[in-house]
């Protein structure tokens, strides 16, 4: 038997329409495939509040002549927010200092080392971006030096606002813009919008922000932000942008990728490009993607794509190496692992530990944790969770064990003192034992639609591309073809993955299963199965194939 996946099947009556039973599950409006106007589909930049407060300040910091810095983050939504600023002010013809953290020597968010090295610089005006709605300390600290704020994040409020001039964030707890789930370069990107219309000519401002949609089309896959409402627009047009960009640094990221497809979706975007960036500040500094997606020259950005492939490359070396010294932290039979998993190195780098804990959750289906330590010695974790259990409501029953800590439902980071790390491993193991079922770590595949061997063509998956780009919250869909029976199996690189192929009725049907090579053994020629499968377009010399990509599937034995 093939492991348990608990099937979720949404619709059953072949007699609908593909297309509407998606929109339906998606509960999309029934306009979403309907040609638009990007600007039908954004939100008015002054519905954040403080929007007038940092666009007023800021023209007058550039009629002053002040020294503007903006104050980012190391992740790619932060360094793609630091670039749309770069690109604005460079537009503006007006000098401008940025600054990212570093990932282990500063932390995240502005601090007030940062805002003294700043003031020493003789920076008059601080703009953040993606960060700066939980930094009151350092806002107070700059405003006794003579150092004015302006915040632009989207993270959630968790006190009080800052004392800045302005917060723009669609998640200040006053808020009433329309939707709270743009990423911090969408929201940087707003505040661009009202600058530009103050500053430059129509025609000249929405050229401009048309052609850096790429930057915040990157910052919102990476930041897994819902591909809805204005999210779904700029996306989709930004993905248009993207696959024609002039920018160097983005136009040299895409080959170093090998990148070759002039259709760019998110899929291209999360596994090939976005990578990339993030190794910047995973390994090193942020300042290598910021001054790749920034640069001027062709030469400058191909030398900078190399080195953040060689980074990426060295990041996914030890990735595997960490993951394989966690596993065997393990026991090696599953059903004596705990609800949750803990591992932990003191050496391992501090900007991995998300990416074990993410791997060990996709892995065993429950949460995990992988700690090292900082210089200081104390424990600094990473958790990633499943949808049954949310981990940074768990944590706070035991905040009183944390140096910090923070995240949402499905991810967190926490800093504890070595001396209490194995009381709250040991609570906290106790804890979601008693609070996880066994069914909540059976993991669930949701399957949109059983379809018939007559829908499945060439034709139903052009349609479907057109409900995307596919995203969070606008899944790629999954259908389901029950009855089939295994044709043809075809181990591909050496075992990895599986090719199959699937007949049912008269039709034979060509079958891709990456990372599926541990369930070779499961399946054999001639077995009877169901299959849960995403309906794809392979390109193959110039010619459109079918191509099923598997999901999941049940035998019949």
């Amino acid at each position: 038997m093939l492991p348990r996946k608990r099937w979720k099947i949404i619709n059953s009556d072949t007699n609908l329409s593909i297309v509407d039973v998606i929109l339906k599950n998606r509960l999309l409006p029934v306009d979403h495939m309907d040609s638009f106007k990007l600007t039908d589909r954004m939100h008015s930049p002054y519905l954040l509040q403080d929007m007038d407060k940092a666009v007023k300040r800021i023209i007058k910091a550039i009629d002053n002549n002040e020294r503007i810095a903006v104050f980012g983050d190391y992740d790619v939504d932060g360094i793609t927010s630091t670039a749309l600023m770069v690109y604005f002010f460079r537009k503006v013809n007006y000098p401008v200092q940025y600054r990212l953290p570093n990932r282990e020597k500063d932390g995240y968010g502005l601090r007030t080392e940062s805002v003294k090295l700043l003031h020493k610089e003789g920076i008059d005006l601080i703009i953040t971006v993606d960060n700066g709605i939980t930094s009151n300390e350092a806002v107070d600290y700059a405003a006794q030096l003579g150092v004015d704020v302006v915040v632009t994040d989207h993270h959630l409020q968790e006190a009080e606002l800052p004392n800045a001039q302005a917060v723009v964030n669609p998640n200040r707890v006053d808020s009433k813009y329309p939707f709270k789930n743009i990423c911090g370069a969408a929201v940087a990107f707003k505040l661009i919008y009202a600058l530009s219309e103050q500053l430059m000519d129509v025609d000249e401002y929405k050229h401009f922000l048309l052609n850096h949609l790429d930057l915040v089309t990157l910052g919102t896959i990476a930041d897994v932000m819902p591909l809805v409402d204005e999210n779904y627009a700029m996306v989709k047009f930004g993905l248009k942008v993207l696959s024609k960009t002039r920018k160097p640094g983005l136009m040299a990221l895409k080959k170093i990728s090998g990148v070759k497809t002039a259709t760019i979706t998110p899929i291209t975007v999360g596994y090939f490009l976005a990578p990339r960036l993030n190794a910047s500040g995973r390994m090193e500094e942020a300042d290598h993607a910021l001054e790749l997606l920034t640069a001027e020259s062709h030469e400058r950005a191909t030398e900078m794509a190399r080195y953040l492939d060689s980074l990426n490359k060295k990041r996914q070396m030890l990735q595997a190496d960490y993951v394989d010294y966690a596993m065997e932290q393990l026991p090696t039979n599953r059903n004596h692992i705990d609800k949750v998993i803990f591992v932990e190195n003191d050496d391992w780098h501090a900007g991995l530990i998300g990416l074990i804990s993410g791997k060990l959750k996709e892995r065993f289906y429950r949460p995990a944790f992988a700690f090292t330590k900082d210089e200081d010695g104390n424990f600094v974790g990473s958790a990633r969770s499943i949808d049954a259990f949310h981990v940074t409501n768990a944590l706070t029953e035991f905040s009183h064990y944390f140096i910090n800590y923070g995240g949402h439902h499905k991810a967190a980071g926490l800093t504890i003192a070595q001396q209490n790390y194995d009381k709250f491993r040991e609570e906290f193991t106790y804890y979601v034992n008693e609070h996880i079922n066994d069914d909540d770590l059976v993991p669930e595949l949701v399957i949109d639609s059983i379809v018939d061997i007559d829908q499945i063509n060439l034709n139903t998956a052009r349609m479907l591309q057109e409900v995307g780009p596919f995203g969070e919250a606008n899944e790629e869909p999954v259908l389901m073809m029950d009855n089939g029976r295994i044709h043809e199996i075809i181990e591909l690189s050496g075992g990895r993955h599986l090719k199959l192929y699937i007949q049912k009725g008269n039709q034979m049907f060509e079958c891709l299963w990456w990372n599926s090579g541990e369930h070779k053994n499961l399946i054999h020629f001639g077995d009877q199965i169901d299959l849960a499968f995403k309906l794809n377009i392979n390109m193959w010399q110039g010619t459109e194939r079918l191509q099923l990509t598997i999901e999941d599937i049940k035998d019949h034995n």
